[in-house]
């Protein structure tokens, strides 16, 4: 019987979606990439820090992957970043254009999504895609309510001559 308890609660981690943190990930940059919040990571994997090491693993919200459109991301950007195409990207999110509005939620292979009745929908694929635009540079992710860029932002315009002692 314990056995069976243990494979079961085993199984279950292990059907668990996690991301390792790389270096110069942060839980804002890794909560938008996968469509969720700081909190609900923190909350996940028991956090009480904002600190992150590289190869650290966090374990994701277990709802369909997706990708939160930011300023700068096009279809190709995205496409490399998760490992897919355009093209199959377009499929799934039903896209007739390479367009992206910023804050769009594009769904990402491997998820699905529920219909009302609770069966996963059908898309139908668009006609001929595109060419994909060429790549632009990655949009930098940075949270606003860190306490580093707060302390920063707190001492920007502040006078600062050449040899003399920071304002800090």
């Amino acid at each position: 019987m314990r056995k069976a308890v243990l494979v079961l609660f085993l199984g279950l981690a292990l059907a668990q979606p996690t991301h390792t943190v790389a270096p110069g990930d942060t839980l804002y940059s890794i909560a938008r990439r996968y469509g969720t919040t700081v909190e609900e990571l923190m909350r996940l994997n028991g956090l009480e820090s904002f600190l992150l090491q590289p190869g650290q693993v966090l374990r994701l919200p277990e709802k369909g992957r997706v990708h939160l459109v930011a300023p700068g991301d096009t279809l190709y950007s995205i496409a490399r970043r998760y490992g897919t195409t355009v093209e199959e990207l377009m499929r799934l999110n039903g896209l007739a254009s390479a367009e992206l509005k910023v804050g769009q939620r594009l769904l990402l292979p491997g998820a699905t999504v529920q219909a009302e009745g609770g069966s996963p929908e059908e898309k139908t694929p668009p006609g001929p895609s595109p060419e994909a635009p060429p790549p632009s540079p990655p949009a930098e992710d940075y949270d606003p309510e860190s306490p580093f860029l707060k302390a920063v932002l707190r001492y920007l315009g502040v006078p600062y001559k050449y040899g003399a002692n920071s304002p800090l």
